[in-house]
């Protein structure tokens, strides 16, 4: 596969080695072969990576094995997931959840990306539900910032939503983009 395929979420072998795309970024030189510059995760140790690639590197794609699993806890540096039907634990370091904790609450369903029977990351469902437990007051008339204000949800996770929204509510957020879709 080209590197210029390579999305986030992926997973590719370069020097016997096995990576996770953090980040995917082309860029076009002048009377140049373009390059692409890739953020990973090296799978082995967890430690992140940057990669220069010229725009004409094959690399090879590795196909991951997606196993559903339910979120437990966290510890702060490492997360807790347990396998919906065989009930065996995993866990996967700070490094390789990165902004998906913001996303992640106990008894949350995931999928786990495994290989070779080892976890090698998560996939998010594309919507949760989370409480609002900060929220700036919001004043009838109060339009000037397109009558959005900031909320701050139970997993620390800052979210632009319509005035409405208060400390208490639940509200659906898209793991994609990070905005607010709806009030429950």
């Amino acid at each position: 596969m080209n590197v210029l395929d390579l999305k986030e979420g992926n997973v590719f072998e370069y020097e016997g080695k096995l990576y996770i795309v953090k980040n995917s970024t082309h860029i076009v030189q002048q009377q140049r072969r373009g390059i692409v510059k890739i953020k990973a995760v090296e799978i082995d140790t967890g430690k992140g990576v940057e990669f220069n690639f010229r725009s004409d590197l094959e690399v090879n794609l590795i196909i991951l094995e997606e196993i559903p699993l339910t979120f437990l806890y966290s510890d702060g540096k490492t997360y807790y997931f347990m396998d919906n039907l065989s009930y065996e634990q995993y866990n996967l370091g700070e490094e390789t959840i990165g902004d998906k904790k913001f996303y992640l609450k106990e008894n949350i369903e995931v999928i786990g990306l495994f290989y070779k029977g080892k976890i090698i990351d998560i996939k998010l469902p594309l919507v949760v539900e989370l409480k609002v437990i900060e929220a700036e007051p919001g004043y009838k008339g109060d339009t000037v910032q397109g009558g959005k204000k900031k909320v701050k949800v139970e997993t620390g996770l800052i979210v632009q939503t319509p005035l409405f929204i208060e400390v208490g509510d639940i509200i659906k957020i898209d793991t994609r983009t990070g905005e607010y879709i709806t009030r429950i």
